[in-house]
C-alpha cells in the first residue's frame, strides 16, 4: 500500500514514525522544505516531493505520486511559517479542500500525539 504523507515537521514526524511500523506501507513524503524535522531528526533520508503542497497542486502531487490514501500531518503552525502566514481559519479551510479530492485523506490531529 503507498501513502502519501503532507507534512514532515513535528507533527509529520511522528506520524512517519508511526507508519514505518507497517511494512507493507510504502511512505512518500510531501514537504515544504527539503531538511524538515523528520530528516534532520533521521526518521527519513529525503523528502520525496519538495512543495508545499495545497488544492492549487493537490492534483499534480497526486498524479506524481500514486498514493492510496493520503494523511495529512502538518499543523498551522508549518504554515505559519511559510513566507505568507495565514490565519487559523483560513488554513483549516484550505485543508479541507484536499478532503474534497477523489483520493482518501486522513487529516491527523496532533494533540492525540501529545504534540499540543
Amino acid at each position: 500500500m503507498r501513502v502519501l504523507v503532507i507534512g514532515a515537521e513535528k507533527l509529520g514526524t511522528q506520524v512517519i514514525r508511526q507508519l514505518k511500523k507497517i511494512p507493507e506501507i510504502e511512505m512518500v513524503v510531501a514537504e515544504r522544505r527539503e531538511r524538515p524535522l523528520a530528516v534532520e531528526c533521521g526518521v527519513i533520508d529525503k523528502v520525496d516531493v519538495v512543495a508545499h503542497v495545497t488544492s492549487l497542486n493537490f492534483s499534480e502531487v497526486l498524479e506524481r505520486t500514486n498514493p492510496d490514501f493520503v494523511v495529512l500531518a502538518r499543523t498551522v503552525q508549518d504554515w505559519e511559517q511559510t513566507e505568507t502566514p495565514m490565519g487559523t481559519e483560513y488554513v483549516e479551510g484550505m485543508e479541507r479542500e484536499l478532503t474534497k479530492f477523489d483520493v482518501a485523506v486522513f487529516p491527523v490531529d496532533g494533540r492525540i500525539l501529545g504534540l499540543y
